[in-house]
């Protein structure tokens, strides 16, 4: 007996390509790389003749990741996700891995411990959440006594589903909660993220006192005593401070929290006035 199936089944329907049955039937079975097919037979034998092209696929759907685990009473065995981690059956490169992988028995459904808060942290940690994307004004150097503005968009909040081995629905979600300034003169700040708008509208703000300056300029120049002592530029630290949470059927219980945080060098200048003669013969101050 020759049979054959295509990785299409096997990612759009999460179910074992090979049965236990056929698995221990003693049949050699062959990943036909070019036809995408697996090819077994009963007789131990690589099979010949031609191979049997997968049908048209149609939109993905159903579980994609298959995690290889041990489990009582069968031992090793397969069971399908939609929590990333596992083998990626969208991913070509990782079809002979999923074949095999479905050749071990299903995994009986596990013991759920209520609530499933470890699910839903690894399904937390392994979002890409994002950083702030920072932008300041004024854009290049600050001026003392001035606001800086800074300005970064909210990203959208993250959601996810999953029903779990005993029926119940999971949900997890990710939100930033914080936007924590660190502006690099000993001045932390936390924030509402709705307030990093751009100039006049933003409320994240913050104005230095203190120039910097090169280290030449400090040792040299006659207002080098104004500058910081050490720093050629702040380092501002903007962090978001995203918060997961999960429920499966109570309410929405906390996870924890996780930060993303970018670094952006800022000079800050001095604007001084200066007496100018005036053709009267006066002084103006510019």
């Amino acid at each position: 007996m020759r049979w054959t199936a295509s990785i299409l089944g096997l990612t759009l329907a999460g179910a074992a390509l090979l049965t236990p049955t056929a698995a221990s039937a003693g049949g050699h079975c062959v990943f036909d790389p070019v036809d995408n097919l697996l090819v077994c037979s009963d007789s131990g034998s690589t099979p010949g003749g031609p191979g049997v092209k997968p049908p048209t696929p149609p939109d993905r759907a159903g579980p994609r990741y298959v995690y290889v685990t041990t489990r009582a009473p069968v031992g090793e065995c397969h069971y399908w996700s939609n929590r990333p981690g596992g083998l990626d059956a969208w991913d070509p490169a990782d079809d002979a891995a999923v074949i095999a992988a479905n050749s071990l028995p299903n995994c009986p459904a596990p013991v759920v411990v209520d609530p499933p808060r470890d699910t839903a942290w690894d399904v937390f940690r392994s979002w890409n959440l994002a950083p702030p994307s920072v932008t300041l004004e004024p854009s290049v150097h600050g001026i003392t006594g001035l606001p800086t503005f800074l300005a970064t968009p909210t990203p959208r909040n993250i959601n996810y589903r999953e029903i779990l081995p005993d029926s119940r629905v999971l949900q997890v979600r990710a939100r930033v909660s914080q936007l924590r300034v660190d502006w690099g003169d000993g001045t932390l700040v936390v924030y509402h993220p709705s307030g990093a708008l751009p100039y006049p509208q933003g409320s994240v703000t913050h104005p230095y006192r203190t120039k910097t300056c090169p280290p030449e300029y400090r040792e040299e120049h006659p207002s080098g005593g104004l500058c910081h002592p050490t720093l050629e530029f702040y380092t501002i630290r903007t962090t978001f401070r995203w918060v997961g949470e999960f429920n499966v059927g109570s309410g929405w219980e906390t996870l924890g929290t996780l930060d993303r945080t970018v670094r952006t060098p800022y000079d800050i200048d001095e604007l001084r006035g200066v007496p100018v003669p005036t053709p009267e013969g006066r002084f103006s101050q510019q």
